[in-house]
């Protein structure tokens, strides 16, 4: 019988530091600490855009600064901070986030996550190498230092989904595109988290995102921080908390199904404070899209078209929105989109679309919506 993993929640109701501090500490230690004395830790918070921490994209600053101070204390030797965001540069992203500040002040390091270095995963499912952020595989330890986000594909991000920045800038793309599905792109996620080896997973909730996230959502206050050992057990108890069945998650339900992957839903325990239900209840969910293996269908391909015009989202953009910043354009791994005279915003292929909704994900105006119905 395997052992019981808790997933420790602390209540915390704003980012007050102290409160901040205590809430970590709090939830840290009912989880069980991480053994970090004399390590090389690093902390890889959510740095999607360049966002201010009030719109929630991105793991507020006052919990990263309670994660250094908590491993501080706990004795790590060194405390790397890093991210690799979609398209923007990393020390901008930061900036803006209001981390930078915080890694200097506290005598953090930043570091630079654009020299990518080859992991072999031999245990993989469908990835056996990656190309990770030098940082990521050079460190002791990495805490994923996460935000509950909703997420276009993966429905639900959290400490898992938060480790795809070990992947360096733009390579993130060519991903998307190999693995356009739902269901392989959670398997891919699923061996790149076996790729980045021993992980702690600490989760900003007390502000979380709703609605279309993980960047075009809604600031919806939830009162918590969470902590765990396993990541996939933290993003189980979060997603569960805000409502989602958390084997209809794509990546928590293939980690569920596959021993390979260590992960036991049945093992996990939840421990500490009692959650704020009121809040929570007020979390909007996106759309959970039953699975099928219909476009995988000999049928033909014209017949593919119409239904999944009629079933799957698809990026509509806004002319009155666009400010042209052309993020959308480099990131999109399947070269969909194009700026065209007599139009602000990007024209759209949907005969290549894949629906990854990189473009959705890194659009700093909330210039595109996801909409699901034919053109």
């Amino acid at each position: 019988m395997s052992l019981p993993v808790p997933v420790a929640l602390a209540r915390c109701a704003d980012y007050d530091q102290e409160l901040v501090d205590a809430a970590v500490a709090a939830a840290c230690q009912a989880a069980g600490p991480p053994a970090v004395a004399g390590s090389v830790v690093l902390v890889k918070p959510n740095l999607l855009n360049a966002s201010e921490p009030e719109r929630a994209a991105t793991t507020h600053p006052a919990v990263v600064r309670a994660v250094i101070r908590y491993l501080r204390a706990k004795g790590a030797a060194r405390v790397l901070v890093g991210d690799s965001p979609g398209w923007q540069p990393a020390d901008v992203v930061a900036a803006r986030a209001g981390i930078l500040p915080v890694v200097r002040a506290e005598g953090a390091e930043w570091v630079d996550f654009s020299e990518a270095v080859s992991v072999d995963v031999p245990g993989a499912s469908l990835v056996r190498r990656f190309e990770l952020a030098r940082p990521v595989v050079e460190s002791d330890f990495v805490v994923s230092v996460a935000k509950l986000k909703n997420h276009g594909l993966m429905y639900f991000t959290g400490a898992v989904k938060n480790l795809f920045g070990a992947v360096p800038g733009l390579r993130k793309s060519a991903f998307h595109l190999r693995f356009p599905g739902r269901a392989e792109f959670a398997r891919m996620l699923a061996d790149l988290a076996l790729a980045v080896g021993p992980r702690y997973a600490v989760m900003d909730a007390v502000v979380g995102m709703d609605g279309p996230g993980p960047n075009a959502g809604h600031p919806r206050p939830l009162g918590l921080v969470l902590a765990s050992r396993d990541c996939w057990s933290l993003d189980w108890v979060a997603a569960e908390l805000v409502g989602y069945h958390p084997a209809h998650i794509p990546y928590l339900g293939v980690a569920a199904a596959d021993d390979r992957y260590g992960f036991r839903p049945g093992s996990v325990e939840r421990v500490g404070d009692e959650p704020d239900h009121a809040l929570l209840k007020r979390f909007a969910k996106v759309r959970v899209l039953k699975e099928t293996d219909f476009f995988k269908a000999e049928i033909p391909s014209w017949i593919h078209g119409i239904v999944r015009n009629l079933a799957v989202p698809k990026p509509e953009f806004s002319d009155a929105r666009c400010v042209r910043c052309a993020g959308c354009v480099r990131i999109c791994p399947a070269k969909a989109l194009e700026f065209r005279e007599g139009s602000r915003a990007p024209a759209v292929d949907y005969s290549k679309c894949i629906r990854c909704y990189c473009c959705h994900e890194v659009c700093p105006e909330d210039a595109i919506r996801l909409v699901r119905r034919p053109w």
